[in-house]
């Protein structure tokens, strides 16, 4: 009993300031599928500070996978493209993305199979 009295107003508390985060940030709600890039975009990439040499960045690239394919192809193109992008850093095609020198690697260039 002793662990509800603790348990619950901090719940209470997190679902509180989860939903003024989200609100604050004017984001669109977040399925379960594009979560993982959702909280990479947001948590882990400002910590990492390694920046994704490709246009879209590797993390928008895997949300935009996903809600066109669905959580298995997407997940499945994601993971070629990470593993793809080396190689093709030698190659091109390039463009500039404010003011950097970007590989263009949008999902059609990888979905031709599909």
């Amino acid at each position: 009993m002793r662990f509800f009295r603790i348990y619950l107003p901090l719940a209470g508390a997190s679902l509180c300031l989860a939903i003024g985060w989200m609100q604050t940030f004017h984001t669109s709600p977040v399925t379960p599928q594009s979560f993982p890039a959702y909280f990479y975009q947001h948590v882990i990439g400002s910590l990492d500070g390694r920046s994704c040499p490709s246009f879209p960045v590797c993390s928008q690239y895997a949300a935009q996978a996903t809600h066109q394919y669905g959580l298995l192809i997407g997940s499945w193109l994601t993971l070629d493209r990470l593993i793809h992008e080396g190689g093709d850093l030698q190659s091109g095609p390039w463009l500039y993305v404010d003011g950097k020198e970007r590989l263009n690697d949008p999902i059609e260039r990888n979905a031709f199979w599909l």
